[in-house]
């Protein structure tokens, strides 16, 4: 199930919270959102969700719109960033509703998830921690085989075993299913791990829309070490985003042009020169520092 966002803009009163974002989640795919908190990501959400209207724009899902037709709701799984439940309800209670409320309802996925994650299922949904109301959702949501899953931060609350082994279902589910997910996290090392592409939000606005793929093609990290220093001015051709120097190393972040970078380089007789692996973190930082933002502003305080 697939996800277009075409010249989205929703304002509250003078507060414009998303400008003309454009953007396509491809079916079977895992879409990473991130962003500072305010950036609009949850506003996003929402909309896609059909939670809220949009003031200028549309969202389609499948070809149709959750807010017009409440059938598309049916085949999405929600995670939200805080989990809402009936708290006189039991966990039980809350399973029997979804039970009910699902055609999709599988009992075989709902036991496998009930082995992984073991909740107390007498328990009283308001006297849940945070961490177990996640697990209670993650349960709920994909027990009915959702075509899409929408995720805000669903991790948080999760111990880091938890954390890894609801990653892992994740991906199980998309590899079995061809579920799509789209996800926002402040946690760019769980995204590396499971995302095909990632879109950054700033102020309501897209700054960037890349396959992880790409990213990691386009940035990329040098490193070498010489008899003699470089001059300065190798050091700031266009495309140099970031110069470490301990002694003779150097470790030289590029954005393009690498190979004519790395050709240069090589007449100045390196002592050795290597490609390092660059962590999607260590991106980010070059990148949008780059264009004037830092990392802490990127991701959340």
């Amino acid at each position: 199930m697939n996800i277009v966002v075409h010249g989205l803009t929703k304002a509250f009163r003078e507060n414009t919270a998303l400008e003309n974002i454009n953007l396509e989640v491809p079916p079977g795919t895992v879409f990473g959102l991130v962003g500072p908190n305010g950036a609009g990501k949850t506003t996003l959400i929402k909309i896609i969700m059909g939670l809220l209207l949009p003031t200028r724009g549309f969202v389609s899902i499948g070809g149709r719109s959750a807010h017009q037709d409440p059938g598309v709701k049916s085949k999405i799984g929600y995670l939200a960033d805080y989990q809402r439940y009936y708290p006189g309800f039991k966990v039980n209670d809350m399973f029997r509703l979804y039970r009910e409320s699902y055609e999709t309802w599988s009992p075989e996925r709902f036991q496998e998830l009930c082995r992984v994650f073991d909740l107390p299922e007498n328990a009283k949904v308001k006297n849940l921690s945070k961490g177990m109301r996640t697990q209670l959702a993650i349960i709920l949501n994909l027990a009915f085989r959702p075509a899409l899953l929408v995720l805000d931060e669903p991790t948080a609350g999760l111990d880091p075993v938890l954390r890894r082994q609801f990653l892992t279902i994740l991906m199980d589910e998309v590899a079995e299913n061809g579920t799509t997910v789209f996800i926002s996290t402040h946690n760019l090392h769980e995204l590396e791990r499971i995302c095909d592409r990632l879109a950054v939000i700033h102020q309501g606005r897209l700054l960037f829309n890349e396959s992880l793929e790409d990213l990691k093609h386009k940035v990329r990290k040098i490193q070498a070490a010489f008899e003699n220093p470089l001059p300065p001015d190798i050091l700031q051709k266009t495309g140099v985003l970031n110069v470490e120097q301990q002694g003779r190393v150097y470790s030289i972040t590029v954005q393009d042009g690498i190979d004519e970078l790395t050709a240069e380089l090589r007449t100045f007789k390196p002592l050795f020169l290597d490609f390092v692996d660059i962590s999607l973190e260590e991106i980010f930082i070059h990148r949008m520092g780059g264009e004037g933002y830092e990392l802490k502003k990127i991701l959340a305080q």
